[in-house]
């Protein structure tokens, strides 16, 4: 079965994040950029991204695909680049940047496997 392995160094958006594997359960799609409308801790849509090294910091690619969850029999995985994610609301319209006081970084988004998202191309 295929894995995805999630493994952070140390950075400003994230910090280090030990070695992760999760068992694919699913086809991983894709985009620039995903939405999601329910994020723990968030009332209002989200967008996510990911954030890579490339320029000590930029958006890049991200990832969503079902997984193998012990806890909850699945989930989905929202998987970005080298520096993780960055999560801010989905009606900002600034460039993303890691000083922007409306962003946050985490290693990963792990949702409910019937969580609705919209993949952004």
């Amino acid at each position: 079965m295929a894995q995805v392995w999630i493994d952070i160094e140390d950075n400003e958006n994230c910090g280090y994040y030990p070695t992760q594997t999760f068992e694919m359960r699913g086809i991983p799609e894709t985009g620039s950029a995903v939405e999601v409308d329910e994020l723990p801790g968030a009332t209002d849509p989200q967008r996510i991204v990911g954030w890579c090294s490339d320029g000590g910091g930029t958006p890049c690619e991200i990832t969503v695909v079902t997984i193998g969850d012990s806890g909850a029999g699945e989930s989905r995985l929202i998987k970005g680049g080298d520096y993780g994610v960055r999560v801010r609301p989905a009606t900002a319209a600034e460039s993303w940047s890691i000083d922007a006081p409306t962003e946050r970084g985490e290693p990963y988004i792990l949702l409910d496997s019937e969580a609705r998202y919209r993949l952004i191309e």
